[in-house]
């Protein structure tokens, strides 16, 4: 029996090519949803009087149509860019500067998106084994169980552990060098940023109105002066379209801290940079004070942690003097958060059991230092 005869070609398909999932385009609208779904079940699991931490979680991954996204997708080079880039951008959240519990929201996320890939489809969708993570993101990782320990939060330990020992029996993790080192590629997401045509016409409307007239030999001052002025108001345009407005956390403080805008550049934290410091730090605490909170003020250790903070401040209230006499003030934009008095107030922390600079004072800004204890 002879078959009839066929193509030997496909019809034409639209493809997204991987650099899309790389993109602004897809990293942005992803990471937001991601948060959104934080912050959904952070919201409910302090409203619930009786959590069930994953059911709560499942509850509203299918609520918020999470099982569908594995369908977005279909061809096996491009997927395997979207499985990769979606999921590290799940372990973003998984970081130490994270509070536990988004945290662990993040890894019930990281877990089910993992674990539902379709395997029985046909034809069969390419699903992603292992995913690369750096070896100070996998240690902080195994001691997230250490860090439930309230009452509010013991509730998802059992849990934790048992989606971090499904993961290894998995495999899941191909580990890293440090992320001092940058291993992951790309080395931070989005790695391609797109700008839309209407940003650009404020840089073309500028080079028309500066290169209108053209005139032999050198520029005179005055043309150099209106060329400045041009570009002045050619960059404030750019700004203002380009400005982001964000609600920062709030403080100790019963107060709702005021929106703060910024560039859009700078929407995300430089995640990277921030855990590499708290890295360092953390190394730097252990030497100077390992056996921290038992320790004595003949510690060379603890002399050293006051001889800093003390300079620091004592050289932070000179320039502050230097400013005031010219009639300009240093860093009282943030009111509580930032400032010479907030500074000065972290540095006061140092060894007071329980404070969050009580073991390394100004080393504590970051985790909140200084913060709320206002006279």
């Amino acid at each position: 029996m002879s078959l009839a005869p066929t193509h030997t070609t496909p019809r034409g398909q639209v493809v997204l090519q991987p650099t899309y999932f790389t993109c602004s385009l897809f990293v942005d609208p992803a990471r937001e949803d991601i948060d959104n779904l934080i912050r959904v079940y952070v919201e409910r699991y302090a409203r619930s009087p009786l959590p069930q931490p994953f059911v709560l979680f499942k509850d509203i991954w299918d609520n918020q149509g999470w099982t569908w996204l594995h369908f977005k997708v279909f061809d096996a080079r491009s997927r395997d860019a979207f499985l990769k880039v979606t999921m590290q951008l799940f372990s973003e959240r998984l970081a130490e500067s994270e509070y536990p519990l988004p945290r662990a929201a993040a890894l019930f996320g990281l877990y089910t998106f993992f674990a539902t890939q379709p395997s029985t489809s046909a034809p069969p969708l390419h699903a992603l084994a292992h995913l690369p993570v750096t070896i100070d993101m996998y240690q902080s990782l195994l001691k997230l169980p250490d860090v439930l320990e309230t009452d509010f939060l013991r509730p998802l330990r059992p849990h934790i552990v048992y989606v971090l020992s499904a993961l290894q029996k998995a495999q899941f993790f191909h580990i890293l060098p440090p992320s001092n080192l940058y291993p992951l590629s790309p080395r931070e997401l989005p790695r391609e940023k797109f700008i839309s045509d209407i940003a650009d016409g404020y840089e073309q409307e500028a080079y028309a109105t500066t290169n209108a007239t053209k005139k032999k030999g050198r520029p005179s001052m005055h043309d150099k002066v209106k060329k400045s002025k041009d570009a002045v108001v050619a960059l404030d345009k750019w700004l203002d379209k380009t400005a982001y407005t964000y609600q920062p956390p709030r403080a100790t403080s019963s107060e709702d801290p005021q929106p703060v805008t910024t560039h859009i550049l700078l929407s995300h934290p430089p995640s990277t940079t921030r855990n590499n410091y708290r890295a360092k730090k953390s190394e730097l605490l252990e030497k100077l004070a390992p056996d921290y909170p038992y320790v004595t003020t003949e510690e060379l250790g603890r002399a050293a942690l006051e001889r800093a903070n003390l300079g620091v401040v004592s050289r932070l209230q000179k320039i502050d003097e230097e400013a005031a006499a010219k009639g300009m003030e240093i860093g009282g934009e943030g009111g509580e958060r930032t400032g010479l008095r907030r500074v000065e107030r972290a540095a006061d922390e140092l060894g007071k059991i329980g404070s969050l600079g009580g073991r390394g004072g100004l080393l504590g800004l970051l985790e909140g230092a200084g913060i709320g204890q206002a006279s």
